[in-house]
């Protein structure tokens, strides 16, 4: 059975409409952004809606990195302004699995540089962009 799209778990979750998911759509043909940061931009749907959407269409589980330590190999495995540009946050590593968290789990693109970098595997959980950012911010200047 394939995976629902982003849109239709908002829209069978009442966060948005049939006419919304559209007009999100014509805009993301001018943008490479996601279709859930779009419908966030365009204020019909919160983070929490787009986290909650993304981890029911992937199975991944949802991670609040305020309440997280990282493991200090996964630190070194990514260097901070890697994990800067990709808006990306290593939480551990299991065996040659680095366990990262991103705001855009779909990302294919920045999954493939990483793990190439890193040369290593790459399991997503989802965070929020902001919950990155802060986490960037506070364990990387220890």
């Amino acid at each position: 059975m394939p995976r629902k799209l982003i849109g239709e778990i908002l829209r069978d979750n009442d966060a948005v409409t049939e006419d919304q998911i559209a007009e999100a759509l014509e805009r993301q043909t001018m943008s490479d952004r996601a279709l859930g940061h779009i419908l966030f931009d365009m204020g019909l749907v919160t983070d929490d809606d787009i986290l909650n959407a993304w981890s029911k269409q992937l199975g991944a589980e949802i991670v609040d990195l305020a309440e997280i330590e990282p493991s200090p190999d996964a630190l070194e495995r990514l260097p901070r302004e890697i994990a800067e540009q990709h808006h990306v946050f290593p939480i551990r590593v299991d065996g040659d699995t680095l366990v990262l968290a991103m705001s855009d789990p779909l990302d294919a693109e920045t999954f493939d540089e990483i793990a190439s970098i890193c040369k290593c595997s790459i399991e997503t959980v989802v965070g929020s962009a902001l919950g990155i950012t802060q986490a960037i911010s506070r364990h990387y200047d220890k």
